[in-house]
Parts: structure tokens; C-alpha cells; sequence
């Protein structure tokens, strides 16, 4: 009778903590692999990218008073407000995130976040900071505790020189106007800061498989393919045609040659898109990849 009830309690402690791992795992935003690109919520606001491939970090500064457009239609914003704008309906964090993902143009995948400031030579000590804050608080990162693992593996182990920061407001990308009430406030030049992104965030991944790829859109929605193109072409993707769908969609489509359906190239565009893979391509079309943006998709 006692090996019974050891033997089930040992069983329920098994699975118990076979779940959680389980969990931990489907959790995760990061295959260890490939670029993994955030937002520090701090001041000022900054993006982060880790390459384990090239064991190498990157950080892009972007100043308080930066006006860009904010996502969902909220409009132009100094990006420090854009959190306390989204958090009017409990979404702050995802807004300022995707308001940076579209107008920069490049994938976010996640963010860390914490009250404070911090300077360019404290950039491997703001890291450490952020990801043990994640740990301890959960509301500071989407990130699962394996993703955080990992990247303060990757922190602890990279020096200095790996690492690379941009501050726009010392570079031409960013420049100041004056706002109608007299208030000095800063914009990006779009077409020079896309050179910095794809500097710091090409996907070395993407580059390498070089796949054909055209963007659609058939949302009716003016300028979407326009903004997906941005987005790949700044990561490394190959665009050979973007234009406008025949129909109306919902939801976003890639069709691609069986070849290249199980590429990373394909795998990392349907994440960021949020979109389903078929395999419908033969091999005569032009595009290896081809990406229908329809409504309600990116």
C-alpha cells in the first residue's frame, strides 16, 4: 500500500513538473537560433537586437520627442506616450511594440521593461537588469523564463566590441521641428533610417536562403504592401514584385513552391504576419514566397 501511494505521488509530481517545462517551452518567442529583436521600455525608449550566430548585440536609441506614427489608427505621438496611450485599453506595451515594428520597419518579437534611465556605456548592465526585473516580475516581458535564460546567457558572454550603438539623435536620420505651439520635438527621415536597420537587424538567415518573394495586398487598405516591403527588404528578404491582390481577403496568406515552405525564410514571414502556408506554387511563377496581406492581418 505505501509503494502505491509513492508510486502515485511520484507519478503526480512526474507529470506536474513535465507540464511546466512543457509550458516554459511553448511559451517561448525564441528558437535560441536566430534574431531576436525587442523593445527596452525605458528612458529613452530603445530597440535591441541579439544575432547568436554572430554573438553580437545591437541597440538603436531613439530619443524622447521622437514623433512617429503610432499603430491602430491612433496617429502621430511622441514615442515616450505611445505605452500610456495604449494602456487606455490595457494594451500599452503590444501598441508600442507594433507602432515600432511598423513604422521602423522590422520585426519586434517582445520587450523588457522597467523605470529607468540609462546611458550608452551601461548597455550590458541594462540588459542583466531587465531580464532579472522579467524574472521577478512577470508583467515586464512577454518573454518565457527559457527565453530569458538564454539571453542572459548570451549578455553575460558578450563583450564589448560585440556590441553596437546607435543613438539617432546623433546621427542625420533624426531632426528637429518645431510643433505648432512652439514646442522643439524630433522626426526620422524614414528613407535614411531604413540604411541603420538594415545594419543592425538584417537577418542573416533570411539573406542566406535569398528566396523570390512577392508582397500583395488585398485588404484595400492603401499602402500595406508597401509597409510589408519596408519590413522585409530592411531584414534581408529579396523583393521581386509588390503590387495589389484581385480580390478582397481576410487574414493573411503565403503561397509557396514545396521547396520553400519549410524554409526559414517562410516560417519567420508567417510569425511576423501572422499568416497561414500553402503550398500551391509551381515552379514556373516568379516569387518562391508570395505574401496576400488581406484584412485584420498585420
Amino acid at each position: 500500500m505505501v509503494k502505491r501511494v509513492a508510486l502515485i505521488i511520484f507519478l503526480i509530481l512526474f507529470f506536474g513538473l513535465g507540464w511546466r517545462l512543457f509550458g516554459v517551452f511553448r511559451d517561448s518567442h525564441w528558437d535560441g537560433r536566430h534574431r531576436l529583436n525587442l523593445v527596452l521600455q525605458v528612458t529613452p525608449i530603445s530597440l535591441v537586437s541579439f544575432d547568436p550566430g554572430s554573438q553580437t548585440i545591437n541597440f538603436l536609441i531613439i530619443p524622447d520627442g521622437t514623433y512617429i506614427e503610432a499603430a491602430e489608427g491612433y496617429g502621430p505621438c511622441r514615442v515616450e506616450k505611445i505605452f500610456s496611450l495604449g494602456e487606455l485599453e490595457d494594451q500599452g506595451r503590444e501598441l508600442l511594440a507594433k507602432s515600432l515594428e511598423v513604422y521602423f520597419g522590422l520585426p519586434v518579437d517582445g520587450w523588457l521593461a522597467a523605470e529607468k534611465n540609462w546611458s550608452e556605456n551601461e548597455a550590458k548592465n541594462l540588459l542583466l537588469f531587465l531580464i532579472k526585473e522579467a524574472w521577478l516580475k512577470k508583467e515586464t516581458s512577454n518573454l518565457s523564463d527559457w527565453d530569458l535564460w538564454r539571453l542572459w546567457l548570451m549578455t553575460n558572454r558578450t563583450r564589448g566590441h560585440k556590441m553596437e550603438i546607435i543613438n539617432l539623435a546623433e546621427t542625420t536620420v533624426s531632426e528637429e521641428f518645431t510643433l505648432p505651439d512652439g514646442i522643439q520635438a524630433k522626426k526620422v527621415d524614414e528613407q535614411r533610417v531604413s540604411r541603420v536597420i538594415n545594419h543592425l537587424f538584417v537577418d542573416e538567415a533570411i539573406r542566406q536562403e535569398n528566396l523570390a518573394i512577392g508582397v500583395m495586398n488585398a485588404s484595400g487598405q492603401t499602402g500595406l504592401a508597401a509597409q510589408g516591403e519596408k519590413l522585409i527588404a530592411n531584414i534581408g528578404g529579396r523583393l521581386v514584385e509588390v503590387g495589389d491582390w484581385s480580390e478582397e481577403v481576410t487574414g493573411c496568406l503565403i503561397k509557396t513552391t514545396p521547396a520553400a515552405k519549410e524554409t526559414y525564410t517562410s516560417q519567420k514571414l508567417a510569425k511576423i504576419f501572422h499568416c497561414q502556408i500553402e503550398p500551391e506554387l509551381g515552379g514556373g511563377e516568379r516569387w518562391d514566397l508570395l505574401i496576400i496581406l488581406g484584412k485584420d492581418s498585420w
